[in-house]
C-alpha cells in the first residue's frame, strides 16, 4: 500500500538515511560480504568534507607509514536506509538507478577509478532478505526518475499474488494482511568498495563526489520543542529563536526539514587520528536555516560554515538539518 504522507524525499543515506553518507574506511570482502578492518599502516593525514543538500564531495590524503605498497580493499558505506519507514522517495533522475543511488564518482590521483557496489536487504530483526526479493524482481531500493515510473513500480508492488506476498510475509519483508496492499519492511545497506595500492613511504589523494537524497518532512513546533532531532542536530538558543521569530504567532506553524546525514566514524577504521580536518557547510540559500553538532563553526559566508581541527578523531557521526523558510 503507497503510504499516504506529506513525505518528500527521504535520505538514501539515512539513513536510515538518509541514503547521508560515510568516511572511507579499510575493508574486505568475506563471504561475500564487506566487513571494516583496522589498519595500522595507513593514515588519513588530511580530509576536506563539503556538505550540501545538492552535492557531497569529500577530498582525502591517505600517507603510507610502511616500507612496502599496501594493496587493500577500500570501502564507503552509506547510512542505511529504511524501506520500512513510513516515507515516499522523491523523484530524481541523478538518483534513479539503483545500483549507484548517489552518483558516486571517484578520483585517485586525478584519474578516475571505477567502483563495485554491495547491497543487502535485513528485516529490522536482522533477516537477509536479499535473495528473496531479487527472485521476486522487486528493487532492493524505490527510486525512480519520475512520477509516472514511481506510479507504475507501486501498482506492481500492489498487484504481486497472493503467493509471492505469502512469502515475503514469512520472512518479515512485508507487513501483509490478505487485503492489505505492499508495505515495505526492510532496511538496504549499500557500500561502495574499490581496491587500491598505497605507494611505499607514499601519499595519494583520493576524491569523491556524490548526489545525496536528505530526507525530507514536515517540521513543525513540536520538533523544534520536544521532537528526537533537537539532540540529534544539537538545536541551539540561537537556532531556535531564529524558528520561532519565523513560525510567528500561527497556531499550528509548519516548513519544511531536510535531514541530511553522514558517517564519520568509520575515519577510526584508519592509523590513529585525522591529521587535518575541514568541514564546509552550505545551505544553499541565504533563507534556509542549517543545524549540527559542531562546536566552533565560523560563518564564512553567505551560505558557508566551516569548522577546522587537527590530530581529530570522529566521536559520533554527523546530522544536518536544513529548514526552508514558512510555506
Amino acid at each position: 500500500m503507497r503510504p499516504l504522507h506529506f513525505a518528500v524525499f527521504i535520505a538514501l543515506l539515512v539513513a536510515p538515511a538518509s541514503l547521508v553518507r560515510a568516511n572511507d574506511a579499510v575493508a574486505g570482502l568475506e563471504a561475500g560480504e564487506l566487513v571494516m578492518r583496522q589498519s595500522d599502516q595507513i593514515e588519513m593525514a588530511e580530509e576536506e568534507l563539503y556538505l550540501s543538500r545538492a552535492q557531497i564531495r569529500v577530498r582525502y590524503l591517505f600517507r603510507n607509514h610502511s616500507d612496502q605498497p599496501v594493496k587493500t580493499l577500500v570501502a564507503f558505506p552509506l547510512p542505511p536506509i529504511h524501506m520500512e519507514q513510513d516515507f515516499e522517495y522523491g523523484f530524481s533522475p541523478a538518483n534513479s538507478n539503483p545500483r549507484d543511488p548517489v552518483n558516486f564518482r571517484l578520483r585517485v590521483d586525478g584519474a578516475p577509478m571505477a567502483v563495485e557496489v554491495a547491497m543487502r536487504a535485513l528485516t529490522p530483526e536482522g533477516h537477509d532478505v536479499t535473495k528473496l526479493l531479487q527472485k521476486l524482481e522487486i528493487p532492493l531500493l524505490f527510486l525512480t526518475p519520475d512520477a509516472a515510473s514511481y506510479d507504475r513500480l507501486w501498482a506492481r508492488l500492489d498487484a504481486l499474488p497472493p503467493e509471492a506476498m505469502a512469502q515475503l510475509s514469512a520472512a518479515g519483508a512485508v507487513l501483509w494482511e490478505p487485503d492489505d496492499g505492499f508495505v515495505a519492511n526492510w532496511i538496504t545497506h549499500v557500500s561502495y568498495y574499490w581496491e587500491m595500492t598505497f605507494p611505499a613511504n607514499g601519499t595519494l589523494e583520493v576524491r569523491h563526489a556524490y548526489t545525496p537524497v536528505p530526507e525530507a518532512f514536515i517540521f513543525g513546533r513540536y520538533d523544534l520543542e520536544a521532537g528526537p532531532l533537537r539532540d540529534e542536530v544539537c538545536m541551539d538558543r540561537a537556532f531556535r529563536a531564529a524558528v520561532e521569530a519565523r513560525f510567528g504567532d500561527e497556531e499550528y506553524p509548519s516548513t519544511t526539514g531536510y535531514l541530511l546525514r553522514y558517517i564519520l566514524t568509520t575515519a577510526n577504521s584508519w592509523r590513529g587520528p585525522i591529521g587535518r580536518f575541514h568541514l564546509i557547510v552550505d545551505k544553499g540559500s541565504p533563507d534556509m536555516l542549517v543545524s549540527l553538532c559542531r562546536d566552533g563553526i565560523t560563518k564564512t559566508g553567505a551560505t558557508t560554515f566551516e569548522w577546522w581541527a587537527e590530530n581529530w578523531v570522529p566521536k559520533r557521526d554527523l546530522s544536518l538539518l536544513f529548514l526552508a523558510p514558512p510555506r
